[in-house]
């Protein structure tokens, strides 16, 4: 019998060459859709870092908005760099002007951020309730009354003397509220980031 006559005979044979043949057809097939599984994850990777970077350049702007702001308070609590320079009417401009950047960008920021920016406005102001009540500056009023040469008597109705917080304790949390800016700046890992929608498939 013959080789030939011996493959025709034989079904094992005749299976081996099917599955042959059926490996032959699928190697392509998967070739191809490894590639497109690929190309999907490299699309995802890009379109991750560019969003990261994207979030990261508006933090850095909203960071350059807000951080002079932040100082020229820290300055004035702590008297020191132009705290004489800053009248209590633009002390609570700041503060607003501070408060309407928290609200709009907090989405972009930490939870820590925005604890930490609470903690310090809470020792620098008392809120006060109702329609027509104007929160009130946490300081003494004295030494700025002397060396502020465009003083107003008026204005010593926005301070609460009675709540008064060490400057110590002010630029603690200063500090720390820099730093938690910071931290945003730096870190990102992933899922950490706002309009991430979760792990890839």
């Amino acid at each position: 019998m013959s080789l030939a006559d011996i493959q025709a005979s034989d079904p094992i044979w005749r299976s081996m060459e099917i599955v042959a043949m059926f490996l032959a057809l699928l190697t392509p097939v998967i070739m191809v859709y490894l590639a497109v599984r690929f190309s999907r994850s490299l699309k995802r990777m890009t379109e991750k870092q560019w969003s990261n970077q994207k979030i990261v350049e508006k933090r850095l702007e909203i960071y350059d908005k807000m951080v002079p702001k932040l100082n020229d308070l820290y300055c004035f609590y702590c008297y020191i760099g132009n705290w004489n320079e800053i009248s209590p009417m633009g002390v609570l401009r700041i503060k607003k002007e501070l408060d309407k950047d928290m609200n709009i960008y907090t989405s972009l920021f930490s939870e820590d951020l925005s604890k930490k920016y609470a903690g310090f406005k809470q020792l620098c102001f008392v809120s006060m309730s109702g329609w027509e009540q104007d929160e009130k500056i946490k300081s003494y009023y004295e030494l700025r009354q002397q060396n502020n040469a465009d003083w107003k008597d008026g204005w010593i109705q926005y301070f609460d003397t009675n709540n008064v917080v060490e400057a110590i304790k002010i630029k603690e949390r200063y500090d720390e509220l820099i730093e938690a800016f910071k931290e945003d700046l730096i870190t990102f890992h992933t899922g950490d980031y706002p309009g991430n929608s979760g792990p890839d498939t």
